[in-house]
């Protein structure tokens, strides 16, 4: 499930989560203030919620008023005093809203970063708009905040860093297997006449298969545990991931099943019953994994519908 999916299930959890500490502070006071002195009010609410990312008053009219308080990890956003905001989608649901008011995500134009922003208009007793007080914030640290991941989230990077360190030492593994199977068909060239029986095409070929097999792994690991973005707490990532590792494995024993076949056919026929048993191993871990990638969907798909069900009642 991606980020999206998720923000979906988690709408109502992220409003509430960054609207809380906005609704501390908007108060029709707040629009009276000097400039000092609406900043020394919003600047505690990025040193106390590290999920706020940016914080900002607009006037009635949608123009910014001061500049832009940001946390540590944006400092480069500041400015923007006087800007016109009245086109943005948060200030036209904040208008036509009584409560706070949550965006969809969107790609924000100051990091680069998949971004959320809350709203709330702050009106006087006549229901008159004094103005709007708007944050922003990273889509993924308020998920991993909601759902107690931040650890991890932190210790992600070391851990990918390591998931590289292994790929490339597979994948100079399969560079060295297939260099000996490259040796291999040279000898087979240059020895062809030579050759008595077949022991060295198969050699050949098994290394290639190997190879093969190894690149495989290490590409699969290197996808699905550095370059994309996975979420641990859906058994639809952990079956992928074993799919994919369980589907390299099966095309090796597969592909080295065959040429045992053909191996022991032509030199040591008694012994074919090994390679033939060798398939089996490979066909029954094909209706195994086929069987699990069923019951896990079907398990999910189960879970998806009992916690749509909650959420309707």
């Amino acid at each position: 499930m991606n980020r999206f999916e998720h923000f979906r299930e988690l709408r109502s959890d992220i409003l509430r989560l960054i609207a809380g500490p906005l609704e501390s502070i908007a108060q029709p006071t707040l629009f009276s203030c000097d400039a000092e002195t609406q900043r020394s009010i919003l600047r505690p609410l990025l040193d106390r919620h590290p999920f706020i990312e940016l914080v900002y008053l607009l006037d009635p009219e949608g123009r910014q008023i001061g500049d832009n308080l940001a946390s540590y990890r944006r400092r480069g956003t500041q400015g923007g005093a006087g800007a016109d905001r009245s086109h943005r989608p948060y200030y036209r649901l904040a208008m036509a809203a009584d409560d706070a008011v949550l965006t969809d995500p969107y790609l924000s134009s100051a990091n680069n970063r998949v971004c959320v922003t809350v709203a709330i208009a702050v009106r006087d007793a006549q229901g008159a708009v004094l103005g709007i007080v708007v944050a922003d914030s990273e889509l993924d640290r308020a998920l991993a905040l909601l759902e107690e991941d931040d650890t991890r989230r932190l210790a992600e990077p070391y851990f990918k860093m390591v998931y590289a360190l292994f790929s490339l030492g597979l994948l100079i593994v399969s560079l060295s297997l297939g260099l000996h199977a490259g040796l291999s068909l040279e000898r087979i060239w240059s020895l062809h006449a030579q050759l008595p029986h077949f022991s060295a095409p198969f050699q050949a070929t098994i290394l290639f298969t190997l190879a093969l097999a190894v690149f495989d792994l290490a590409k699969t690991i290197f996808e699905e545990e550095v370059l994309l973005r996975k979420d641990i707490r859906r058994h639809s990532s952990t079956r992928r991931t074993l799919t994919r590792f369980i589907a390299a494995i099966l095309i090796a024993v597969s592909i080295e099943g065959l040429m045992l076949v053909f191996k022991f056919a032509l030199d040591d026929p008694p012994d074919l019953w090994l390679a033939v048993a060798l398939l089996a191993a490979a066909a029954l871990l094909l209706l195994s994994l086929g069987g699990y990638v069923y019951l896990g969907a079907r398990a999910e798909t189960l879970l998806l519908a009992q916690r749509a069900r909650t959420q309707r009642s």
